[in-house]
């Protein structure tokens, strides 16, 4: 018996494709819109400047195109006019110039002659100052020792010790460590010598400040002070160069009197 082969089954028909639709876009997140933000907001800045720029170029430009139109309007008598004003008024500012500049010379000039005056006044004013024995001062000078245990130094022969150093040059003297001033005055009372009402004890001490060779010179001049102080009994001078005094200012500052106009109405 022939062996039949067995009928297929039918499966399923397939039915048509699907047809591709467009794919939906990705959702923005926050981060991108930010970041959006930044990228226009910058572009619209240099839009916004250049705009302002080319805003004052295009006015500058037509400032100087209507000025050049008024000059081209204007005939060769009207512009001769013109240029002979600006020459004029260029003279007149260069005149201002060199004005100005010789005042600022003139003052100049006039502020150092101040400050050389004023310098000047300020050491007069001290030079005056150590005269008069109202402010302390030191520098090298001679200083002479006078021992006189007899008793035998008037108080002339002091004055002549006194004068003769400032012949020589001295700035500044004391005695016994009190300095003389311009009205300070020796004296003698109950046998004792004294300097402004101040009693000295010997042996006395004459300081002098200045060039020590020449007022050391000044009192071995023969005859002078140091020959009438070695030639009274018991009397022993020395004299010595010092490289650095040191003299006090008066103890009691002089006053003076002046005289004022009185009123004519009685």
């Amino acid at each position: 018996m022939t062996a039949t082969p067995a009928a297929a089954t039918p499966g399923p028909t397939p039915g048509p494709s699907p047809v591709p639709g467009p794919t939906p876009a990705p959702a923005v997140t926050a981060p991108g819109r930010r970041a959006r933000s930044q990228l226009l907001g910058g572009p619209l800045f240099v839009i916004v400047v250049t705009g302002l720029v080319g805003f004052l170029l295009v006015s500058q430009l037509r400032g100087t195109q209507r000025f050049s139109q008024r000059l081209s309007a204007e005939n060769e008598g009207d512009l001769a006019r013109i240029l002979s004003s600006l020459n004029t008024q260029a003279d007149a500012l260069r005149d201002e110039i060199s004005t100005l500049k010789l005042q600022l010379v003139d003052l100049e000039a006039s502020s150092r002659n101040d400050q050389a005056a004023a310098q000047a006044d300020a050491e007069q004013l001290q030079a005056l100052e150590v005269l008069a024995g109202t402010l302390p001062v030191n520098g090298p000078g001679v200083s002479v020792s006078i021992d006189d245990p007899a008793g035998s130094v008037g108080y002339d022969t002091m004055i002549d010790v006194v004068q003769e150093l400032r012949d020589a040059g001295a700035e500044a003297l004391a005695v016994n460590g009190m300095r003389v001033g311009a009205n300070s005055a020796f004296s003698v009372k109950d046998g004792k010598l004294q300097l402004d009402t101040t009693p000295l004890t010997p042996p006395y001490k004459v300081q002098a400040i200045g060039q020590p060779a020449t007022l050391e010179g000044g009192l071995k001049i023969p005859g002078g002070a140091l020959d009438s102080l070695r030639s009274l009994k018991g009397v022993v001078t020395d004299v010595q160069r010092v490289a650095r005094l040191d003299l006090p200012a008066l103890a009691k500052t002089p006053t003076f009197s002046a005289a004022h106009p009185i009123s004519s109405t009685p």
